[in-house]
């Protein structure tokens, strides 16, 4: 059976991951959270379409509607403000997990559906916000202290997927279906960061599309804890629309 996955985790909850963010100070006014959720958005926005270096700080707050001023009420400088959308990501990707976790909204549903749809998931995520991932990226290599909030990221992530996965346990063949499911989501989340890299996935000398990477990667997961994978249309990501 196959159907989409409900939209419980929207962009739309942005102001309230925004009031959740413990690098920014909170604001006091509904008014001054709605300006910060504007500026994280802007610069989200100009980092995934020009990169960070080319997303000035004037150019961020005139298309938040804000001033500079006002910028530099909430952040200190650029790197403040990377901070904060590293936060407000972190935030982001573990509200999906989590609601892609709930065991009750897989009642009836196959271990491939719930793989594929956590693949798609994954590539969506990657996809729509690689530039964000990059500079991301590129300030773990320089900085160990976000190298450990990364990993840290990244264990509550695979906590939750591999929690989901667990409760299928007796359907997979490989004898140590903890190992094999850590090591598989480790290996799809390692995947996706080359991905970001790199820029294309390409494989037998063709770019493979979105659609192919979901379908792989969930291929690749279900045959290394030993369940059989069959042709079957995946189901749509939690934020993908209707």
């Amino acid at each position: 059976m196959s159907r989409r996955i409900p939209k419980r985790t929207q962009r739309s909850n942005g102001a309230d991951r925004a009031a959740r963010l413990q690098s920014v100070a909170r604001p006091k006014q509904a008014r001054s959270q709605q300006t910060l959720e504007r500026i994280l958005e802007a610069a989200e926005s100009l980092i995934q379409e020009k990169g960070l270096a080319d997303a000035s700080i004037p150019e961020i707050v005139r298309r938040a509607g804000s001033s500079v001023g006002g910028f530099y009420g909430r952040f200190r400088d650029k790197n403040e403000l990377l901070r904060a959308l590293e936060e407000r990501f972190f935030l982001d990707v573990l509200d999906r997990a989590d609601a892609l976790a709930d065991a009750g909204r897989w009642v009836g549903h196959s271990l491939q559906s719930i793989v594929s749809a956590c693949a798609a998931e994954m590539v969506e995520i990657g996809r729509t916000r690689e530039k964000l991932i990059g500079a991301f990226l590129h300030r773990a290599v320089y900085e160990e202290e976000f190298r450990t909030e990364v990993l840290t990221f990244r264990r509550k992530v695979t906590e939750r997927i591999s929690a989901l996965f667990l409760s299928r346990r007796d359907e997979m063949r490989h004898p140590e279906p903890e190992v094999a499911i850590d090591l598989g989501v480790q290996f799809a989340l390692a995947f996706m960061l080359q991905l970001m890299l790199v820029g294309d996935a390409r494989s037998a000398g063709r770019v493979l599309t979105d659609a192919d990477l979901a379908r792989e990667i969930a291929r690749n997961f279900l045959g290394y804890v030993g369940v059989p994978f069959e042709e079957q249309p995946a189901l749509a990501p939690t934020g993908a629309p209707p």
